[in-house]
């Protein structure tokens, strides 16, 4: 597996930000110690766009929070009012800081108080006016580390405490690792798997993969699929005996919104030929004998006939075994040639009680058989 060259394009591009001087590192160990923004008693929700170390052009997040009652309320349930009859901000002012990972100093995000609006007859107790959602932004460059940012929001209203928080900052995106089934080895009666894998950290939304070979015109172009963990893809396609075999090279091409990188030789494999086995013919022997029982010095005859398939196996030996009775060992006897119709005989004169049968050996293109065997009974 390599890697050897990477071209990035594109950035994913949101809004812009506000870049000021932040205290000291003391004040995110400080901010951690506070209260989590989201569901405390000054903000329902804090969410924001999608956060993560760009390739080239900045990633700028935009960070909306929700406010709770915004306005100040009688003691009649009705939104109070000045002179102009504009509701009564009730929170003032509300602060926002954005540190970054290791930083000893951070950037301020602005973030601007809702518009008051005119309270009337039809909405001077309407519930949609206790809560009000103000965005704020800010910048992440490729020159950032990744890891947990912490928003620190510090609204002003009586006793509003500080809170934080921890916004997680993806990777710039990378290809950690790619991989094709190698060697692959092709047939000429079937497809072969070929299984494409990488490994990819940042968040991609897309991976393609363009396999190609370094001898002709072949080449396969893939999408890959999401694995089940967060960092892998994978895609398996199919190569046939038509492919050129030799060496092959695979590139890959990570996607990240309107971000892109392009990996050439991400890994190189080979494609081989391996031409299918020829199937051998099938032999069949059948083996008798012409008397079972027969007396000591006197003769028996062994006979039947070979067949290579549905042929006869013309010409061929067959040899003839024996085990005597209470031996597990064979014991080669003689060879019997079978005649132009695969039938052979062998007239024997047996010495002892045995067990006889016959035996057609293979080669390269013809598969061996053995036949039943037959007992002889000396007396």
């Amino acid at each position: 597996m390599r890697l050897l060259l990477a071209t990035a394009t594109g950035a994913a591009v949101f809004a812009s930000g506000t870049v000021t001087a932040l205290a000291s590192q003391s004040a995110q160990s400080s901010a951690r110690a506070d209260t989590r923004c989201a569901g405390s008693a000054e903000f329902s929700k804090v969410e924001w766009t999608e956060a993560f170390v760009p390739l080239k052009d900045n990633n700028d997040v935009t960070v909306t929070v929700t406010l709770k009652n915004p306005f100040k309320k009688g003691a009649d349930g009705k939104w109070t009012k000045d002179q102009d009859n504009k509701a009564v901000r009730d929170i003032t002012a509300l602060g926002g800081e954005i540190v970054k990972t290791g930083a000893t100093t951070g950037t301020k995000v602005d973030l601007d108080l809702p518009v008051t609006p005119t309270i009337t007859a039809d909405n001077e107790q309407s519930a949609a006016l206790g809560e009000a959602k103000v965005t704020g932004k800010f910048t992440v460059t490729k020159d950032d580390k990744d890891g947990k940012w912490l928003l620190k929001l510090n609204p002003v209203r009586g006793s509003a405490q500080p809170c934080v928080e921890e916004i997680a900052v993806g990777p710039q995106l990378k290809l950690a690792g790619a991989s094709v089934t190698d060697p692959v080895v092709v047939t000429t009666n079937d497809d072969t798997k070929v299984a494409v894998k990488a490994t990819v950290l940042g968040g991609a939304t897309s991976v393609s993969a363009h396999l190609y070979s370094n001898d002709g015109n072949d080449s396969v172009d893939l999408n890959l699929d999401k694995g089940n963990s967060a960092n892998s893809w994978y895609q398996d396609t199919w190569f046939d005996s038509d492919f050129n075999t030799g060496s092959w090279t695979l590139d890959v091409t990570v996607t990240r919104g309107s971000e892109s990188i392009k990996y050439e030789r991400a890994d190189v494999f080979t494609v081989q030929l391996k031409k299918a086995k020829k199937k051998k013919a099938k032999t069949k022997i059948s083996f008798d004998v012409n008397a079972n029982k027969v007396r000591k010095g006197k003769t028996v005859r062994f006979y039947g006939a070979a067949y290579r398939g549905s042929s006869a196996y013309s010409g061929k030996g067959v040899e003839l075994y024996y085990r005597k009775k209470g031996s597990t060992k064979w014991v080669f006897f003689a060879i019997a040639k079978a005649n132009r119709s695969g039938k052979y005989s062998k007239v024997v004169k047996p010495k002892a009680d045995a067990y006889w049968r016959a035996v057609v050996t293979g080669n390269s293109t013809t598969s061996g058989s053995t036949s039943g065997y037959e007992f002889v009974d000396v007396r």
